[in-house]
C-alpha cells in the first residue's frame, strides 16, 4: 500500500556493510546437528508437519528498520526490501530517497522487474522512469550485492540546483548486499505522488549457491562449480540446494579471493556447520528427485527466523523430512519411490519387533487445504482452487460414511499450485501409512535414515511388507542397531502426481496360519534318473538333489510313485534332517518305469505342500558274472521275521548249495532299517547279517556272503509291498526264503 511522506525524514545516519573479513574457521561451526530430536522423525514421517517460518507475504512490508536481520532470497521472489537509510532534500525538500537492501551474502543473478504499488514501471539508462505517470519524477538504481563491491549507490544525478542524498557517500557500499536507492520527485502542488510514497516491489532472481553436481571434484559431480570459490557457484531453485547452503550457512567478507566463501569469511545466515557434519549426498540425492518432479522453490528467511524451522521448510518444499546419519545434518526425500536394498530374516533380528498395525485417527488426515507463495497474486500467499482430498480416505475415516478431516498447511516456500497439490497429497498419504514400529537387527545391516528394505519374517506377520527406515539408534554394547521404520506404499507417487485415479489402500498385515510351512520352491530340488555301478553291476535310481530354504523346517520329506491313470499313492522315500543335499531311492525301483518324486518340509506336525518333479525314467539292471553268494538249499527252520523297521533271523541250520555242507547260523537282528521296504538277507562269521535293499547286487555277486533269503519290512499298518520281480539269474521273491521257492 502507498505510505505517507513525512514532512521531516529522520535520516539513518548510520550505515554500515555489517561484515568484516575473517580468517579461515573463524566462525564456530553449527555442530548440534539434532535440529530435530530423533524422536521426532517417526512424527514427521506420518504428521502433516507445519514448519514455523514467517510467511512469505511478509516480505510485501516496507519498514525502515536499522536493526532488521540480514535476508537471503532463494530463487525468484518479490518483496519491498528494507529501507536502511532515507532522507528528503533538494530545493523545498522536492526530494525523498530511499535506499533499501532486498538480500545479504549476494551477489544476486538479477533485477528481472519493479513495480510502484501495482503498476509496473520501466526505466531508461540513467536509472530514470520512462513510463507511467511517474516518467520523469521516479529513479531507481541498484546494485547486485558483489563481494566487495566497486563503489556505494548515488543518488540520480542531474537535480535540480545538484542535489544529492544527505548523509549518503561511496565509504557506502554495502558489499554482499543486494541493494537499492529509489528516489521520488514531488512538485509544490504535491500532484505528482498525491503525498504518497508507492511501495516499491522488486522482483530479483536470488542467490548464487553451491551445487556439487556441478562440482567435478565432487564424486560423480561435473563442472567447476566449487565450495570454497562463490564466484564459480550456479542459480538454483532447487528446494535442496538451498537447504544444503543453509546449511553450509550464508557468509560475507571483504577481502578479495575469500569473499563470501564459507568458513573464510563472516557467517551473516544459516546454520554454518562444518562440510564434515553434512551429509551431502543424502542432498545430491533429493536434489535430482525435485528436479525429475519438475519443482521449483522460492524463499526469503531472515538471520532471525529458526534455523532449524528455516531448513524444515526447505525440505518441506521438496517433500523431505529432516534426518541425521551418522551424527551428520541429513535429510529424506520422500517425493519418489525407493526401492529396497535388503530383506530382513529371522536371522537378522536381535530381539522382539514392536509395531502398529494402523494409524492415530488423531494423526491421520484425508483433506489437506494448501497455501503457496504465488507471484501472479501479487507475493501473497494463496490456497489452491481445490483442496486435496479422496473419497476413498473420506470413507475410509468413517467406515464407509464420507467423513472429511482436514487441515490448512502454508507451503511458505512453494511458487506454485501444482507442486502444492503434489505435496499435499504426499503428505497426506504418508499419514495415512498403517504400520509404523521399531526393531533391533544385527549390525552388519548396515541400514541408514532413507534406506528402504522388506520383511521376511513369518513370526512378525510382516512378509512382503516394504518399509522405509526412519531412524537408526546404534547399540554398540550388543553389536546391533534399533531401527525406527514404518511401511512404504509405492502407489501413493503415481496419485499425488495425477498418473493414478485413486490412492492405494492402507498397508495391512495378514494374521499368520501357524499350521502353514512353506514349501520348496521350483529350483530348490532336482530328481533324476541315475545308474550306481558297484563290482561291475548296474542298478538303476532316483537321486533328489538340493538343499532345504526353508529356515523353520526341522525335516525334509521325500516321496515317490510311478507315473500311472489314475495317479497312484506317493510311497515313501524317507525322511531326512533339513541339511540334506542328496536323497537316493534304490530299491523298489522297477527297471524302465517313470517315476515321479515329491519333496515337502516339516516342522513339527504340520507338513508343507509337496514340489512335484519329473517325471523321469529310470534303466535297466545289469548283473556282472563273477562268483556269486552262496545259497541255501535247505534249513532247519524259516528263520527270518520283521516289522517295519527290523529283521529278526533265528538261530538254524541250513545245508549250502554245491558243497552241501551243513551249517549252523546263530540268532541276529539287523535294525535300522526302512518300512515297506525288500531286503536281502546275508551272513557272513566275520560280519555276521547284513540287509541290503533288492536286488543286492553287491552282495550277490560276492561270494564270501551266504545268501539266507528275501525278506520285506511292513509298513506301520502292518502291510507288506507287492514283490518287485526278480533281477537276472535269481528266482523267487515275496517275504518267504528263495530256497523254499526253487
Amino acid at each position: 500500500m502507498p505510505q505517507i511522506i513525512p514532512l521531516v525524514v529522520t535520516a539513518i545516519t548510520t550505515v554500515t556493510s555489517a561484515v568484516v573479513a575473517a580468517g579461515p574457521w573463524a566462525v564456530a561451526a553449527f555442530n548440534a546437528v539434532n535440529v530435530i530430536g530423533a524422536g521426532m522423525l517417526a512424527n514427521a514421517a506420518f504428521g502433516a508437519i507445519q514448519p514455523e517460518v514467517k510467511s512469505s507475504s511478509t516480505a510485501l512490508e516496507w519498514n525502515a528498520d536499522p536493526n532488521a536481520p540480514n535476508r537471503f532470497p532463494f530463487g525468484r521472489v518479490g518483496g519491498a526490501g528494507n529501507i536502511i537509510h532515507n532522507a528528503t532534500y533538494g530545493p523545498d525538500k522536492m526530494f525523498v530517497s530511499f535506499v533499501g537492501v532486498m538480500g545479504s551474502s549476494g551477489p544476486i543473478r538479477s533485477w528481472v522487474g519493479f513495480r510502484a504499488d501495482d503498476q509496473p514501471v520501466s526505466f531508461d539508462g540513467s536509472g530514470k522512469a520512462n513510463s507511467t505517470q511517474y516518467a520523469n519524477v521516479m529513479w531507481l538504481s541498484r546494485q547486485l550485492g558483489r563481494q566487495p563491491e566497486a563503489s556505494a549507490l548515488s543518488s540520480p544525478s542531474g537535480l535540480k540546483n545538484g542535489a544529492t542524498l544527505p548523509g549518503w557517500g561511496n565509504s557506502y557500499r554495502l558489499s554482499g548486499k543486494a541493494a537499492f536507492i529509489y528516489t521520488l520527485s514531488e512538485n509544490s502542488k504535491r500532484s505528482a505522488y498525491g503525498g504518497k510514497v508507492p511501495t516499491p516491489i522488486n522482483t530479483i532472481e536470488g542467490l548464487y549457491c553451491h551445487d556439487p553436481r556441478y562440482d567435478s571434484t565432487y564424486p560423480g559431480g561435473s563442472g567447476s562449480c566449487r565450495l570454497n570459490n562463490p564466484a564459480t557457484w550456479v542459480y538454483s531453485t532447487n528446494a535442496y540446494i538451498h537447504a544444503l547452503n543453509w546449511a553450509i550457512g550464508r557468509w560475507e567478507g571483504l577481502t578479495a579471493g575469500a569473499a563470501g566463501a564459507p568458513y573464510a569469511s563472516m557467517k551473516v545466515g544459516g546454520i554454518g556447520a562444518r562440510p564434515d557434519g553434512i551429509d551431502f549426498a543424502a542432498y545430491v540425492e533429493a536434489a535430482n528427485v525435485f528436479d525429475e518432479n519438475r519443482w521449483a522453490c522460492a524463499a526469503w528467511p531472515d538471520a532471525d527466523q529458526s534455523k532449524a524451522a528455516v531448513l524444515d521448510s526447505f525440505l518441506q518444499a521438496g517433500g523431505g523430512i529432516y534426518a541425521e546419519r551418522q551424527g551428520r545434518i541429513s535429510c529424506v526425500h520422500r517425493a519418489a519411490p525407493r526401492t529396497s536394498i535388503v530383506t530382513i530374516t529371522t536371522d537378522d533380528t536381535a530381539g522382539t519387533i514392536e509395531y502398529d498395525t494402523t494409524t492415530s485417527l488423531l494423526e491421520r488426515i484425508n483433506t489437506i487445504r494448501p497455501k503457496y507463495w504465488s507471484e501472479a497474486h501479487d507475493w501473497q500467499m494463496v490456497e489452491t482452487l481445490k483442496e486435496v482430498t479422496s473419497s476413498i480416505w473420506r470413507e475410509e475415516d468413517g467406515q464407509g460414511v464420507a467423513v472429511t478431516k482436514s487441515k490448512g498447511v502454508d507451503f511458505n516456500y512453494v511458487p506454485g499450485s501444482k507442486q502444492a497439490r503434489e505435496l499435499a497429497a504426499l503428505q497426506i498419504s504418508h499419514t495415512r501409512e498403517g504400520i509404523k514400529g521399531t526393531a533391533p537387527l544385527r549390525h552388519y545391516l548396515d541400514l541408514d535414515v532413507g534406506d528402504c528394505f522388506t520383511w521376511d519374517v513369518p513370526e512378525a506377520v510382516l512378509n512382503g511388507l516394504k518399509c522405509i527406515v526412519l531412524n537408526v539408534d546404534p547399540d554398540l554394547e550388543n553389536d546391533t542397531i534399533n531401527v525406527t521404520f514404518c511401511s512404504e506404499s509405492d502407489g501413493k507417487y503415481p496419485f499425488a502426481f495425477g498418473q493414478a485415479a485413486s490412492p492405494p489402500p492402507a498397508p495391512a498385515i495378514v494374521p499368520r496360519d501357524l499350521t502353514y510351512v512353506a514349501p520348496p520352491l521350483p529350483g530348490d530340488w532336482t530328481l533324476a534318473a541315475e545308474v550306481l555301478v558297484e563290482n561291475g553291476s548296474s542298478i538303476p535310481i532316483l537321486a533328489f538333489v538340493g538343499s532345504c530354504q526353508n529356515d523353520t523346517a526341522d525335516a525334509v520329506v521325500f516321496e515317490f510313485r510311478p507315473v500311472d491313470t489314475p495317479p497312484r499313492l506317493w510311497a515313501g522315500a524317507g525322511v531326512e534332517g533339513p541339511a540334506v543335499e542328496r536323497k537316493e531311492v534304490g530299491g523298489p525301483i522297477t527297471q524302465g518305469t517313470a517315476y515321479e518324486g515329491a519333496v515337502s518340509y516339516r516342522r513339527g506336525n504340520n507338513v508343507s505342500e509337496r514340489l512335484v518333479l519329473g517325471p523321469v525314467t529310470v534303466g535297466q539292471y545289469a548283473v556282472s558274472p563273477g562268483p556269486a553268494a552262496r545259497r541255501l538249499i535247505s534249513w532247519s527252520t524259516n528263520p527270518l521275521t520283521s516289522n517295519s523297521s527290523s529283521i529278526a533271523v533265528a538261530a538254524f541250520s541250513g545245508v549250502v548249495e554245491g558243497s552241501g555242507d551243513e551249517i549252523g547260523f546263530p540268532s541276529g537282528t539287523i535294525a535300522s532299517l526302512s518300512p515297506s521296504t525288500q531286503y536281502g538277507v546275508f551272513y557272513r562269521p566275520d560280519l555276521g547279517y547284513q540287509a541290503a535293499p533288492y536286488p543286492a547286487v553287491s552282495y550277490m555277486t560276492t561270494g564270501s556272503w551266504v545268501f539266507i533269503g528275501w525278506q520285506a519290512t511292513p509298513n506301520t499298518s502292518g502291510s507288506y509291498p507287492v514283490p518287485p520281480p526278480p533281477p537276472p539269474g535269481w528266482g523267487g521273491g515275496g517275504t518267504s526264503p528263495v530256497a523254499n521257492q526253487v
